[in-house]
């Protein structure tokens, strides 16, 4: 891999953090590939595969898109307004695992504060993993896993892209 390839994935990825942060879906539904799986797995999700075990969220593409359409709304009452969210990425290790793909795991901290309810500012630390696909326009996202380090605990709504 090389160093122009490393920063083009960290720079796509500050972008898709960006759009996340910034309640920007439609602009970070432009960074997936139409064979997405979006995973936030319970605690123990590094020892299982999607789909072996019940998840916090497990999407597929499909299910992406209409995650997005209901947040497009403006009327998701637990996001109304929309939560103030900053998120801080750290620690890439990127492999090429095929000609035009790449696996990126990160830390990741992601403050929210629920101002149309609690608020409260929640803290979700985790560690997520990318897989990243070339394609003629830049980078695509075809798997997203949020392993959060409170997954197993019981968990106040994710009503927003993490």
């Amino acid at each position: 891999m090389s160093e122009s390839d490393q920063k083009e994935i960290e720079a796509f990825l500050a972008r898709e953090s960006m759009y996340a942060d910034e309640s920007r879906y439609s602009d970070w539904e432009s960074l997936v590939d139409d064979d997405m799986v979006y995973w936030v797995p319970t605690l123990d999700g590094a020892r299982y595969e999607p789909g072996e075990k019940i998840s916090i969220i497990f999407d597929n593409r499909s299910r992406v898109a209409t995650r997005i359409r209901q947040l497009n709304t403006g009327t998701r009452h637990s996001q109304v307004p929309v939560s103030p969210m900053v998120r801080v990425q750290s620690n890439f290790l990127i492999e090429q695992i095929g000609e035009e793909e790449f696996s990126v795991k990160c830390n990741q901290v992601l403050h929210e504060y629920r101002i149309q309810s609690t608020r409260d500012l929640y803290t979700w630390p985790a560690r997520v993993e990318y897989k990243l696909r070339r394609k003629p326009d830049g980078f695509r996202m075809y798997f997203k896993g949020v392993y959060l380090i409170a997954g197993s605990d019981a968990l106040p709504g994710l009503p927003f892209i993490i």
